[in-house]
């Protein structure tokens, strides 16, 4: 598994219309609500922040998410442990995995597709 780069900052929270609020204020946009419990905000249209209502992300705390370029090769260390096995999210494969106390989140876009693709990409340069 190759990470690539960080796709977003995972924002867990126990209000969702208040965090958005927030972010909103703050300069963001609303990117996609994929169910009632997530939201993607950015800036000229690329991913910035996700704000979820989960338990199991409030639990693992404010963090990065990777992006990766073939999630089903992930191997796990001696240190790590998954604490969000592989699943199918809308726009690919997420997992996370504690290491040593660390958690380290990835997304694999390699299933997304390609309207969604496009808050993910790096930005060409002029």
């Amino acid at each position: 598994m190759r990470i690539i780069r960080q796709a977003f900052t995972m924002v867990p929270t126990t209000d969702l219309s208040e965090s958005i609020a927030a972010y909103v204020a703050g300069g963001l946009e609303v990117l996609w609500h994929p169910d009632s419990h997530t939201t993607l905000l950015g800036a000229n249209q690329r991913a910035c922040v996700m704000v979820e209502d989960d338990l199991t992300e409030r639990d693992l705390g404010v963090g990065p998410v990777l992006l990766v370029d073939d999630l089903s090769t992930l191997t796990l260390g001696d240190a790590a442990r998954l604490v969000i096995p592989v699943m199918n999210v809308p726009v690919g494969r997420y997992a996370a995995i504690d290491h040593a106390g660390t958690v380290l989140r990835y997304l694999d876009l390699t299933m997304c597709e390609d309207n969604l693709r496009i808050w993910f990409e790096t930005p060409k340069l002029a």
